[in-house]
């Protein structure tokens, strides 16, 4: 019975050898693969408040050293890429300085604020912000990311940013801009920072709660009469020759975009040059086919000839020169300077004021909705005047 004894606990204590030498194993394993104590796979800003992990930590590794046995770590900064050995006198001293250099080597929450703003254009290019939408417009994000980047003129570490920091930017961003612009930058400041949150790179979630923009939309721009649109688009039909006087007209009597215009190519002069596509537009809706009057067919025929399809039919143009291009028609035309979305206003306004529908006319621009025609370009006054036009025109 003795022997059994002895036996059994012999076989009991060989157990708990291998079960107490296998945790180690495990354990040294872990160490190995494992960036920082919040054991993430990824340097990506933390999580749930924590740092982020930025080294890996090999080790400890056994290294005679002048007849003695030392132990080594070997670090690794997720960050610079750089190696560092440490060399501990026992094994038990090395396993003890593994927090330690954790700790060392941590980050604070989130990721500099340059480095914020280039991932979230990056995942407004590839995702966009609406899943069903998928990724921004260029022109979106050119602009949406222009203002983020003068609102958070700074290289603070996102973590830290504060309410009070945040209205410290803004009020200093702010000073002069017009109530529409400031409306819709704190708008995207917004969402980014809502970004922010959702990637865990911030502590605070409601950073621009203080802020608050004073002042009223400005529904529309300026616009002109019918008269003086008649004026400018028979100067640009006389000086047909001129690039900028033709696309002055297509703002008017097509109602396009600016940016719809600097960007048409000569493939999108369609149906033997009657149809001009509209792609890449703003918004979903704002993709559609538009016929061409026939005094606007010929000089875009001419502007089409000796280029590729994939030329632009007013050359290396920008929204922008179409912008100058239209105020200077107008100051030619002796009449109100007003710019390229304004000249778009007036072709909605008139098009109600002579009848056309709210819902044909919002498709016709590429809006998503009629309110948007009448609030912003139309103007509740035409869409009376566009009415009583309809009533009489039944009545006679």
């Amino acid at each position: 019975m003795s022997d059994g004894g002895a036996s059994h606990i012999t076989a009991a204590h060989e157990i708990a050898l291998l079960e107490k030498l296998l945790a180690e194993k495990k354990a040294a394993n872990q160490n190995s693969g494992q960036l920082s104590e919040n054991g993430r796979g990824e340097a990506d800003g933390g999580t749930n408040g924590k740092e982020s992990d930025m080294c890996r930590i090999d080790g400890p590794f056994e290294r005679r050293d002048r007849k003695k046995t030392k132990y080594r770590l070997r670090v690794v900064d997720r960050e610079t890429g750089r190696l560092k050995m440490y060399t501990y006198d026992s094994r038990d001293e090395a396993v003890a300085a593994v927090p330690i250099l954790r700790r060392q080597y941590r980050r604070p929450v989130g990721v500099r604020m340059s480095k914020a703003l280039e991932a979230y254009e990056h995942h407004l290019a590839t995702r966009g912000n609406v899943p069903s939408r998928g990724p921004n417009k260029p022109r979106t994000i050119e602009t949406t990311m222009g203002r983020l980047r003068s609102v958070f003129d700074t290289d603070i570490i996102t973590g830290e940013m504060t309410g009070p920091k945040m209205v410290d930017l803004w009020d200093r961003w702010v000073q002069g801009k017009a109530t529409d612009t400031a409306l819709n930058t704190l708008a995207q400041v917004r969402t980014f920072l809502a970004w922010l949150a959702k990637r865990e790179w911030t502590k605070h979630a409601a950073l621009a709660e203080g802020i608050e923009v004073v002042g009223k939309r400005n529904k529309g721009k300026p616009k002109l009469t019918q008269d003086e649109a008649r004026k400018v688009v028979d100067w640009c039909l006389a000086h047909a020759n001129d690039p900028g006087a033709i696309a002055t007209a297509l703002a008017f009597v097509l109602g396009m975009r600016a940016s719809e215009i600097a960007t048409r190519t000569v493939r999108h002069l369609d149906g033997q040059g009657t149809l001009l596509d509209i792609t890449d537009a703003k918004t979903e809706a704002g993709e559609r086919t538009l016929k061409l009057p026939k005094v606007l067919q010929a000089p875009l025929g001419e502007l089409a000839k000796a280029k590729k399809p994939d030329d632009q039919l007013f050359g290396e143009v920008n929204r922008h020169w179409v912008l100058h291009s239209v105020k200077r028609c107008c100051a030619a035309a002796g009449v109100r300077i007003v710019t390229a979305h304004g000249l778009r206003g007036t072709h909605a306004k008139v098009a109600r004021e002579v009848g056309v529908s709210g819902v044909l006319l919002a498709a016709a621009m590429g809006h998503e909705s009629e309110t948007t025609t009448t609030e912003h370009y139309a103007g509740r006054n035409a869409v009376q005047q566009g009415a009583i036009g309809r009533v009489s025109t039944a009545l006679s």
